[in-house]
Protein backbone atom coordinates (compact mmCIF):
# COMPACT_ATOMS: atom_id res chain seq x y z
CA UNK A 1 0.00 0.00 0.00
CA UNK A 2 1.34 3.45 -0.88
CA UNK A 3 2.23 5.84 1.91
CA UNK A 4 -0.21 8.58 2.84
CA UNK A 5 0.30 11.94 1.16
CA UNK A 6 -1.45 13.76 3.99
CA UNK A 7 0.20 17.01 5.02
CA UNK A 8 0.49 16.15 8.70
CA UNK A 9 2.91 14.30 10.96
CA UNK A 10 1.38 11.13 12.32
CA UNK A 11 2.02 9.87 15.88
CA UNK A 12 2.41 6.33 14.55
CA UNK A 13 5.61 7.18 12.65
CA UNK A 14 8.97 8.53 13.73
CA UNK A 15 9.60 12.20 13.06
CA UNK A 16 12.26 11.54 10.36
CA UNK A 17 9.88 9.12 8.64
CA UNK A 18 7.04 11.60 8.81
CA UNK A 19 9.00 14.53 7.44
CA UNK A 20 10.27 12.46 4.51
CA UNK A 21 6.82 11.00 3.80
CA UNK A 22 5.18 14.44 3.78
CA UNK A 23 7.85 15.80 1.44
CA UNK A 24 7.40 12.94 -1.02
CA UNK A 25 3.64 13.30 -0.79
CA UNK A 26 3.65 16.98 -1.74
CA UNK A 27 6.16 16.39 -4.55
CA UNK A 28 4.08 13.54 -5.95
CA UNK A 29 0.84 15.50 -5.64
CA UNK A 30 2.31 18.48 -7.50
CA UNK A 31 3.84 16.25 -10.16
CA UNK A 32 0.57 14.40 -10.77
CA UNK A 33 -1.31 17.69 -11.07
CA UNK A 34 1.13 19.15 -13.59
CA UNK A 35 1.11 15.93 -15.63
CA UNK A 36 -2.67 16.12 -15.92
CA UNK A 37 -3.34 13.08 -13.74
CA UNK A 38 -5.83 14.95 -11.55
CA UNK A 39 -9.42 15.81 -12.34
CA UNK A 40 -8.66 19.50 -12.77
CA UNK A 41 -8.15 22.13 -15.44
CA UNK A 42 -4.66 23.26 -16.45
CA UNK A 43 -5.20 26.46 -14.46
CA UNK A 44 -6.27 24.53 -11.36
CA UNK A 45 -3.29 22.19 -11.73
CA UNK A 46 -0.86 25.09 -11.64
CA UNK A 47 -2.64 26.53 -8.62
CA UNK A 48 -2.46 23.21 -6.76
CA UNK A 49 1.21 22.71 -7.62
CA UNK A 50 2.09 26.19 -6.37
CA UNK A 51 0.36 25.44 -3.05
CA UNK A 52 2.34 22.21 -2.79
CA UNK A 53 5.59 24.09 -3.36
CA UNK A 54 4.75 26.55 -0.60
CA UNK A 55 3.96 23.67 1.74
CA UNK A 56 7.27 22.04 0.87
CA UNK A 57 9.17 25.23 1.69
CA UNK A 58 7.30 25.48 5.01
CA UNK A 59 8.29 21.89 5.77
CA UNK A 60 11.92 22.75 5.07
CA UNK A 61 11.76 25.72 7.43
CA UNK A 62 10.20 23.57 10.14
CA UNK A 63 13.03 21.04 9.89
CA UNK A 64 15.78 23.54 9.10
CA UNK A 65 17.70 22.85 12.29
CA UNK A 66 17.75 19.15 11.48
CA UNK A 67 18.48 19.50 7.77
CA UNK A 68 21.41 21.84 8.21
CA UNK A 69 22.06 24.91 6.09
CA UNK A 70 23.51 23.08 3.07
CA UNK A 71 20.55 20.75 2.53
CA UNK A 72 18.04 23.45 3.47
CA UNK A 73 19.49 25.99 1.03
CA UNK A 74 19.69 23.49 -1.84
CA UNK A 75 16.11 22.25 -1.56
CA UNK A 76 14.64 25.64 -0.72
CA UNK A 77 16.21 27.08 -3.88
CA UNK A 78 14.76 24.28 -6.00
CA UNK A 79 11.24 24.71 -4.64
CA UNK A 80 11.48 28.52 -4.83
CA UNK A 81 12.62 28.43 -8.45
CA UNK A 82 9.93 25.91 -9.33
CA UNK A 83 7.32 28.26 -7.88
CA UNK A 84 8.66 31.12 -9.96
CA UNK A 85 8.39 29.01 -13.10
CA UNK A 86 4.68 28.67 -12.45
CA UNK A 87 4.03 32.19 -11.18
CA UNK A 88 3.96 33.97 -14.55
CA UNK A 89 1.37 31.61 -16.03
CA UNK A 90 -0.77 31.95 -12.89
CA UNK A 91 -0.75 35.76 -12.68
CA UNK A 92 -3.52 36.40 -15.23
CA UNK A 93 -5.77 33.79 -13.62
CA UNK A 94 -5.35 35.47 -10.24
CA UNK A 95 -6.04 38.94 -11.64
CA UNK A 96 -9.32 37.76 -13.19
CA UNK A 97 -10.40 36.15 -9.93
CA UNK A 98 -9.43 39.29 -7.99
CA UNK A 99 -11.29 41.59 -10.36
CA UNK A 100 -14.46 39.59 -9.74
CA UNK A 101 -14.29 40.43 -6.01
CA UNK A 102 -14.68 44.17 -6.64
CA UNK A 103 -18.04 45.95 -6.84
CA UNK A 104 -17.57 47.82 -10.12
CA UNK A 105 -19.97 49.26 -12.71
CA UNK A 106 -20.71 46.62 -15.34
CA UNK A 107 -19.07 48.52 -18.20
CA UNK A 108 -15.86 49.25 -16.31
CA UNK A 109 -15.55 45.70 -15.05
CA UNK A 110 -16.07 44.29 -18.54
CA UNK A 111 -13.41 46.51 -20.12
CA UNK A 112 -10.84 45.56 -17.50
CA UNK A 113 -11.72 41.88 -17.81
CA UNK A 114 -11.12 42.00 -21.57
CA UNK A 115 -7.69 43.56 -21.06
CA UNK A 116 -6.65 40.85 -18.61
CA UNK A 117 -8.01 38.09 -20.83
CA UNK A 118 -5.91 39.44 -23.68
CA UNK A 119 -2.83 39.21 -21.45
CA UNK A 120 -3.83 35.67 -20.53
CA UNK A 121 -4.11 34.74 -24.21
CA UNK A 122 -0.64 36.11 -24.85
CA UNK A 123 0.75 33.83 -22.15
CA UNK A 124 -1.06 30.93 -23.80
CA UNK A 125 -1.33 27.26 -22.94
CA UNK A 126 2.04 26.68 -24.56
CA UNK A 127 3.82 28.66 -21.87
CA UNK A 128 1.81 26.83 -19.21
CA UNK A 129 2.90 23.44 -20.54
CA UNK A 130 6.54 24.49 -20.85
CA UNK A 131 6.56 25.73 -17.25
CA UNK A 132 4.82 22.58 -16.03
CA UNK A 133 7.33 20.32 -17.76
CA UNK A 134 10.26 22.23 -16.31
CA UNK A 135 8.84 22.02 -12.80
CA UNK A 136 8.12 18.28 -13.08
CA UNK A 137 11.79 17.73 -13.93
CA UNK A 138 12.92 19.86 -10.99
CA UNK A 139 10.64 17.99 -8.60
CA UNK A 140 11.86 14.63 -9.87
CA UNK A 141 15.40 15.55 -8.91
CA UNK A 142 14.30 16.82 -5.49
CA UNK A 143 12.32 13.65 -4.75
CA UNK A 144 15.37 11.53 -5.41
CA UNK A 145 17.28 13.42 -2.72
CA UNK A 146 14.72 13.08 0.08
CA UNK A 147 16.22 9.76 1.21
CA UNK A 148 19.52 11.57 1.74
CA UNK A 149 18.11 14.34 3.92
CA UNK A 150 20.01 14.28 7.26
CA UNK A 151 16.95 13.61 9.43
CA UNK A 152 17.87 11.83 12.65
CA UNK A 153 16.31 13.13 15.85
CA UNK A 154 12.87 11.81 16.77
CA UNK A 155 12.13 14.58 19.24
CA UNK A 156 10.77 18.11 19.56
CA UNK A 157 14.35 19.40 19.52
CA UNK A 158 14.49 18.63 15.79
CA UNK A 159 11.74 21.23 15.22
CA UNK A 160 12.41 23.75 17.97
CA UNK A 161 14.69 26.16 16.09
CA UNK A 162 12.57 26.08 12.93
CA UNK A 163 9.39 26.88 14.83
CA UNK A 164 11.00 29.69 16.81
CA UNK A 165 12.68 31.22 13.76
CA UNK A 166 9.49 31.30 11.70
CA UNK A 167 7.43 32.74 14.55
CA UNK A 168 10.10 35.33 15.35
CA UNK A 169 10.26 36.49 11.73
CA UNK A 170 6.47 36.66 11.52
CA UNK A 171 6.27 38.72 14.69
CA UNK A 172 8.99 41.04 13.41
CA UNK A 173 7.23 41.50 10.07
CA UNK A 174 3.94 42.16 11.86
CA UNK A 175 5.49 44.97 13.85
CA UNK A 176 7.06 46.37 10.68
CA UNK A 177 3.74 46.60 8.79
CA UNK A 178 2.09 48.21 11.79
CA UNK A 179 4.57 51.04 11.28
CA UNK A 180 4.58 50.98 7.48
CA UNK A 181 1.99 48.82 5.68
CA UNK A 182 3.82 48.76 2.35
CA UNK A 183 2.89 46.27 -0.35
CA UNK A 184 6.30 44.61 -0.02
CA UNK A 185 6.15 44.48 3.76
CA UNK A 186 2.67 43.00 3.84
CA UNK A 187 3.69 40.39 1.26
CA UNK A 188 6.71 39.34 3.31
CA UNK A 189 4.57 39.07 6.42
CA UNK A 190 2.10 36.88 4.50
CA UNK A 191 4.89 34.40 3.68
CA UNK A 192 5.67 33.97 7.36
CA UNK A 193 1.97 33.68 8.24
CA UNK A 194 1.49 30.91 5.68
CA UNK A 195 4.46 29.05 7.12
CA UNK A 196 2.96 29.50 10.59
CA UNK A 197 -0.33 28.04 9.31
CA UNK A 198 1.35 25.13 7.56
CA UNK A 199 3.41 24.31 10.65
CA UNK A 200 0.22 24.05 12.70
CA UNK A 201 -1.30 21.86 9.99
CA UNK A 202 1.69 19.53 10.14
CA UNK A 203 1.60 19.39 13.94
CA UNK A 204 -2.17 19.17 14.30
CA UNK A 205 -2.12 15.57 15.64
CA UNK A 206 -0.27 16.81 18.74
CA UNK A 207 -3.53 18.17 20.13
CA UNK A 208 -6.07 18.68 17.34
CA UNK A 209 -8.50 21.16 18.96
CA UNK A 210 -5.72 23.53 20.01
CA UNK A 211 -3.63 23.23 16.86
CA UNK A 212 -6.59 23.57 14.53
CA UNK A 213 -7.95 26.64 16.32
CA UNK A 214 -4.64 28.49 15.96
CA UNK A 215 -4.12 27.16 12.45
CA UNK A 216 -7.58 28.34 11.38
CA UNK A 217 -6.80 31.86 12.60
CA UNK A 218 -3.50 31.82 10.71
CA UNK A 219 -5.36 30.64 7.62
CA UNK A 220 -7.80 33.53 7.94
CA UNK A 221 -4.94 35.97 8.29
CA UNK A 222 -3.08 34.52 5.30
CA UNK A 223 -6.24 34.83 3.21
CA UNK A 224 -6.69 38.49 4.15
CA UNK A 225 -3.08 39.28 3.30
CA UNK A 226 -3.27 37.27 0.10
CA UNK A 227 -6.38 39.12 -1.07
CA UNK A 228 -4.72 42.42 -0.23
CA UNK A 229 -1.61 41.53 -2.24
CA UNK A 230 -3.66 40.33 -5.20
CA UNK A 231 -5.50 43.65 -5.25
CA UNK A 232 -2.23 45.58 -5.15
CA UNK A 233 -0.82 43.54 -8.04
CA UNK A 234 -4.01 43.99 -10.04
CA UNK A 235 -4.02 47.74 -9.47
CA UNK A 236 -0.39 48.05 -10.57
CA UNK A 237 -1.07 46.05 -13.74
CA UNK A 238 -4.19 48.06 -14.57
CA UNK A 239 -2.37 51.34 -13.94
CA UNK A 240 0.46 50.34 -16.27
CA UNK A 241 -1.58 48.77 -19.06
CA UNK A 242 -4.99 50.43 -19.21
CA UNK A 243 -5.15 53.68 -17.24
CA UNK A 244 -8.49 52.71 -15.68
CA UNK A 245 -11.14 55.05 -14.34
CA UNK A 246 -10.40 56.45 -10.84
CA UNK A 247 -13.48 54.60 -9.62
CA UNK A 248 -11.58 51.33 -9.99
CA UNK A 249 -8.67 52.49 -7.85
CA UNK A 250 -11.04 53.89 -5.22
CA UNK A 251 -12.73 50.49 -4.98
CA UNK A 252 -9.33 48.80 -4.62
CA UNK A 253 -8.23 51.22 -1.89
CA UNK A 254 -11.46 50.73 0.07
CA UNK A 255 -11.20 46.95 -0.02
CA UNK A 256 -7.51 46.95 0.83
CA UNK A 257 -8.16 49.16 3.85
CA UNK A 258 -10.82 46.70 5.08
CA UNK A 259 -8.54 43.70 4.58
CA UNK A 260 -5.58 45.33 6.32
CA UNK A 261 -7.69 46.34 9.32
CA UNK A 262 -8.89 42.74 9.69
CA UNK A 263 -5.33 41.46 9.25
CA UNK A 264 -3.99 43.70 12.01
CA UNK A 265 -6.63 42.43 14.44
CA UNK A 266 -5.82 38.80 13.64
CA UNK A 267 -2.09 39.48 13.75
CA UNK A 268 -2.32 40.96 17.24
CA UNK A 269 -3.85 37.70 18.48
CA UNK A 270 -1.47 35.33 16.72
CA UNK A 271 1.71 37.20 17.57
CA UNK A 272 0.93 38.18 21.14
CA UNK A 273 3.51 35.77 22.59
CA UNK A 274 7.24 36.16 22.63
CA UNK A 275 8.92 33.53 20.42
CA UNK A 276 10.35 31.67 23.40
CA UNK A 277 6.93 31.45 25.05
CA UNK A 278 5.32 30.27 21.81
CA UNK A 279 7.84 27.45 21.38
CA UNK A 280 7.63 26.50 25.04
CA UNK A 281 3.87 26.07 24.73
CA UNK A 282 4.25 23.82 21.68
CA UNK A 283 6.86 21.77 23.50
CA UNK A 284 4.41 21.28 26.37
CA UNK A 285 1.74 20.15 23.91
CA UNK A 286 4.23 17.72 22.39
CA UNK A 287 4.98 16.18 25.77
CA UNK A 288 1.33 16.14 26.87
CA UNK A 289 -0.13 14.90 23.59
CA UNK A 290 -2.41 11.89 24.17
CA UNK A 291 -1.37 10.47 20.79
CA UNK A 292 2.39 10.84 21.09
CA UNK A 293 4.87 8.68 22.99
CA UNK A 294 7.96 10.51 21.78
CA UNK A 295 10.48 12.03 24.12
CA UNK A 296 10.71 15.83 24.37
Amino acid sequence: MSASRAYRLEPTESLPEGLARVARGRIDHATDALRGKKDSTAEEAVHEARKDLKKLRALLRLARGELGETSFARENTVFRDAGRELAAVRDSDVMLDTLNTLDLPAGLGWDLRKAIQAQRARNGDGNRHVAASAVVAMLGGARGRVDDWPLERDSFDALRSGLERTYRRGRRDFKAVQENPSVEGLHEWRKRVKEFWYHHTLLRPLWPPVMQAVGDQAHELADRLGDDHDLAVLADWIREHTGADPEFFEAVDRRRAELQAEAMTLGARLYADKPSAYVRRLCQLWKASPTSVRAP
